[in-house]
């Protein structure tokens, strides 16, 4: 009986010891911060928090650093079992835009892109600026843009460089508002956005919430995030387009828990109207877990774009804001700008790996 109390006890005592981590990320109104990448202290991946904020198992890590594009980084030490942590908003900020009778508005947006291998660090990267011009009597946008720098190796150099024009376009601000953009997207899955308590709304389509609508009216500014694989996936559904559906179902098998996570910000007024010219941040990104051979790679890939100035103009000032922007091609020009634009830090990871490729 005694042998057998025992064993029970070393069980239970197994199980203790064995205990889902759980972290939850907010922000400091205590909304749950969706898509932060949480590295351990060897710069290693453990996972990416969900729309609620939450990583489920922070896999026996004791020293994490958490990262977000609209945040300060934090490392964390773990002391218990679960763990809640703020972030601080990012010093980036829009430049203020005055309102004035000219006929064009324009806004230029510095964006930057990377692979990232765990295994191999920095397999593609890619910033420029976009000059986007809006004509406000004939609603139309036009933008150009100027390709800064790249680093690149493998046979990844050649294949992501035929994609670069289309990361370019990317780069460009939309003239229809975001909720417009998804209720537009979701109409096969019925997506609707529906209050959820103050200043925040969910995004909804035919299978559950796919997403989140915050605001925050201290800084005036309204959050998107919502998870662009599983709407994708859900529209192939409602189509019933069963061979879409299998290809894939074999994409997701060979990238294994794959999230492609959308998020953006827009600065809103008191009423919360915003308009295009009032794109603050945005970014694509995709996570994914690569098997080969037995052992597993983490893979992330991200799109990111930042307002960096805006004005209303005349034709002549818009040929100077132009003039005045160009950047000259390089990777020290490159770090320089973001630091004027107070631009978020990459992961601690993915920039040193950045600063070693470039040195080379």
């Amino acid at each position: 009986m005694k042998k057998i109390l025992l064993t029970i006890i070393a069980v239970v005592l197994a199980v203790i010891s064995v205990q889902a981590q759980r972290l939850e990320v907010v922000d400091s109104d205590g909304n749950g911060v969706a898509y932060a990448s949480v590295l351990n202290s060897d710069a290693e991946y453990v996972g990416i928090t969900d729309l609620d904020g939450v990583v489920a198992d922070l896999a026996g890590c004791t020293d994490i650093t958490i990262t977000h594009v609209a945040f300060k980084s934090k490392r964390v030490k773990i002391n218990g079992d679960n763990v809640r942590v703020v972030l601080e908003d990012a010093d980036f900020d829009m430049p203020e835009i005055v309102v004035s009778p000219k006929p064009y508005v324009y806004v230029q947006t510095y964006y930057r892109m990377y692979y990232y291998s765990g295994k191999d660090g920095i397999i593609y990267y890619r910033t420029g600026v976009t000059d986007n011009v809006y004509d406000l009597e004939k609603k139309k946008l036009s933008a150009s843009t100027s390709h800064m720098s790249k680093a690149e190796y493998g046979l990844i150099k050649t294949v992501m460089g035929m994609f670069g024009s289309l990361f370019d376009r990317q780069s460009r601000i939309s003239t229809q508002k975001m909720e417009n953009r998804l209720i537009s997207r979701g109409k096969a899955v019925q997506l609707k956005i529906t209050d959820a308590g103050p200043h925040k709304k969910n995004i909804i389509d035919n299978k559950g919430t796919i997403g989140h609508i915050t605001d925050d009216m201290d800084s005036h500014q309204r959050y998107f995030a919502y998870n662009t694989h599983i709407l994708a996936r859900h529209l192939l559904e409602a189509g019933g387009d069963a061979k879409s559906l299998e290809k894939k179902k074999k994409r997701d098998e060979k990238k294994k828990d794959r999230k492609d996570m959308d998020f953006c910000i827009y600065h809103i007024d008191d009423a919360g109207n915003y308009a295009p010219e009032d794109l603050m941040v945005m970014q694509y990104m995709s996570s994914w877990d690569e098997v080969e051979e037995g052992e597993t790679d983490h893979v992330i890939t991200a799109l990111q774009v930042f307002s960096t100035d805006r004005a209303y103009v005349t034709k002549d000032e818009l040929k100077k804001r132009k003039k005045d922007n160009k950047i000259k091609m390089n990777y020290a020009n490159i770090q320089q700008f973001e630091r004027d634009h107070n631009i978020p830090a990459l992961a601690p990871s993915v920039q040193q790996k950045l600063d070693e490729l470039c040195k080379k």
